[in-house]
C-alpha cells in the first residue's frame, strides 16, 4: 500500500470531526445524532486514511471502472446526507426561532398592558 499527503489530510480531517463531535457533545451543545455523524464521517476518513485501495474493491463492487469515480459516488453521497440533516435541523431552529419571537411579542405586549394600568 502506497501512502500519500492526502492520506494523511485524510487522517487529520477524521481526527478533526471525532474531536469537535466529542467536544460538542461533551459542552452539552448538540444532540446525538451530530455526534454520530461526525464519528461515522471521521472514522470513514480514518479508515480511508489508513486502507487507501479500499475505493478499488468499491469500485469493483459498484461496478465501476475507476477508483477516481468511487471516491466521488462516496463522497457526495455522504455530502447528501449531512446536507439533509443540516437543512432539517435549520428547519427546526427557524421553528424554534419563530416560537421565540411570539413569546417575545406577547411578554412585551403584558408589559405594556401592565405598564398601562
Amino acid at each position: 500500500m502506497a501512502y500519500s499527503v492526502v492520506n494523511l489530510v485524510a487522517g487529520l480531517v477524521g481526527v478533526l470531526f471525532l474531536a469537535n463531535g466529542y467536544y460538542l457533545v461533551q459542552r452539552g451543545r448538540e444532540a446525538m445524532a451530530l455526534f454520530v455523524a461526525s464519528l461515522a464521517v471521521g472514522a470513514g476518513l480514518l479508515f480511508v486514511a489508513a486502507f487507501p485501495n479500499v475505493f478499488e474493491v468499491i469500485a469493483t463492487v459498484l461496478g465501476l471502472e475507476l477508483k477516481a469515480r468511487a471516491i466521488l459516488v462516496i463522497s457526495n453521497l455522504t455530502l447528501f446526507v449531512l446536507v439533509i440533516y443540516l437543512l432539517n435541523r435549520i428547519g427546526r431552529l427557524y421553528d424554534r426561532v419563530s416560537r421565540l419571537n411570539e413569546q417575545v411579542s406577547l411578554l412585551e405586549a403584558e408589559l405594556r398592558d401592565r405598564s398601562d394600568e
